[in-house]
């Protein structure tokens, strides 16, 4: 599957969750967390396209650490050019307002030189506390990623 078609597929499955409304095929943690994300998108666009960044290179690559966003880090992968290529375009075509011009990663909270883990993650420029751990939960909380991989 490619990338662009993993978002149309995962924005085709929440359409059908929203609209008949089966919000209880998530726990009540990330329900609450995506409540969170959603909440505060508007002054974090740049988080929420970063994390689904992260979240589509990890059902391409199941092995990938995506805490490790940068070809600078050993092991790391470039999450700037899969945003700039596949999400930043996927979030201008569905959700225009909180499109980044160009890729989530050029904002002081994503672009710096920090690896997401709960330790390094603690220094991100993420005003919210809440959201901060929140998106470091995402990436970390392998729970999660699985299941979110089975949906999709």
């Amino acid at each position: 599957m490619t990338e662009n078609e993993i978002l149309e597929k995962a924005y085709k499955k929440a359409e059908q969750i929203v609209k008949k409304k089966q919000f209880d095929k998530f726990s009540e943690t990330i329900r609450e967390d995506v409540d969170l994300l959603v909440d505060k998108i508007e002054q974090n666009k740049s988080i929420v396209s970063a994390l689904v960044t992260s979240l589509v290179k990890k059902i391409i690559d199941q092995i990938q650490d995506v805490r490790l966003h940068r070809t600078d880090f050993e092991n790391g992968y470039s999450a700037r050019s899969l945003d700039t290529k596949f999400t930043s375009p996927f979030f201008k075509n569905h959700f225009p307002k909180y499109a980044n011009k160009e890729s989530s990663f050029l904002t002081l909270a994503t672009r710096e030189r920090i690896k997401w883990t709960k330790k390094d993650g603690t220094a991100l420029k993420i005003r919210n506390k809440e959201l901060k751990i929140v998106f470091s939960i995402f990436l970390t909380k392998s729970k999660f990623i699985k299941q979110m991989q089975k949906n999709i």
